[in-house]
């Protein structure tokens, strides 16, 4: 229903109806709306190209030498040092290197040792074929020892080589001789057996060291006068009683020649 009312003029005018906008008002207003949501869109637009206008000029100044822009505080990354990872590289490539060179070095050394050993292997054998039954050749590391049977080589109580003695010293040196770099200890050996001497005649020897060392020197000298062994290669040594090598007397009463290699004396 229409309201009139009276002007200021005294014309009478009719008022506008309760029922809402008319049919003009609402495109109106839709089109008032949509031309807010395209301002939006190309406010959004001019933004962004905004942004990349800025992003390529920092981008130009940073590649031309010039100021670089300052990124924000929270995106700062710390620079990293590298100098201390690089020191400890080098030192576990150094210490990986003497390893190595440690490794190398006793596989050498083991290798020569194996040498050795297998040379001296060969020398034992060669012994023991000219021994035989005359006494026992045995073996530790690269040394060889010759056990020889006492009464092979002497009478009881005596330092006189017998004839027998003197064939196999004989076949020994011969031996001896082919085996050029070893030293060789003379070793005389007695059991505990007192010195007596004949018929209330006092002993020859005063106690078992007189024994042993001269038996021992009797066989030094038949290998270099009689075998021509290199007598720089020879020596005699005395142990009398006090290394016996079993509890049965025979067994103690021996010579014993020892090989090992030989030493190279600092001039």
């Amino acid at each position: 229903m229409a309201i009139s009312s009276i002007d200021a003029s005294g014309i009478m005018v009719r008022g506008p109806q309760a029922r809402g906008p008319s049919k003009g008002e609402r495109p109106t207003r839709a089109r008032g709306r949509r031309r807010w949501a395209i301002l939006a869109a190309v406010l959004a637009v001019v933004a962004g190209g905004a942004a990349g206008v800025w992003s390529l000029r920092a981008s130009g100044r940073s590649h031309s030498g010039g100021p670089a822009p300052v990124a924000p505080a929270a995106a700062a990354t710390p620079a990293v040092d590298c100098q201390p990872a690089a020191a400890k590289l080098a030192d576990v490539e150094a210490k990986l290197a003497a390893a190595t060179k440690t490794i190398d070095d006793l596989r050498a050394r083991d290798r020569a040792l194996a040498a050795q050993a297998a040379a001296a292997t060969a020398d034992r054998d060669k012994l023991a074929g000219v021994v035989g039954a005359q006494g026992e050749v045995s073996q530790r590391g690269d040394e060889i020892t010759l056990e020889l049977v006492d009464k092979v080589l002497f009478r009881v109580g005596e330092a006189e080589l017998t004839p027998r003695g003197a064939e196999v010293l004989a076949q020994v040196g011969a031996a001896l001789n082919d085996v050029p770099d070893k030293q060789i200890w003379v070793q005389g050996h007695t059991d505990d057996t007192p010195m007596r001497g004949s018929r209330g005649a006092p002993p020859r020897f005063a106690s078992n060291w007189e024994l042993a060392s001269a038996r021992a020197l009797t066989v030094v000298h038949y290998l270099q006068d009689q075998a021509k062994v290199d007598p720089r290669r020879l020596a005699a040594v005395a142990f009398g009683q006090y290394r016996p090598a079993a509890r049965q007397k025979a067994k103690n009463r021996r010579i014993e020649i020892v090989l090992y290699p030989t030493h190279q004396l600092a001039r």
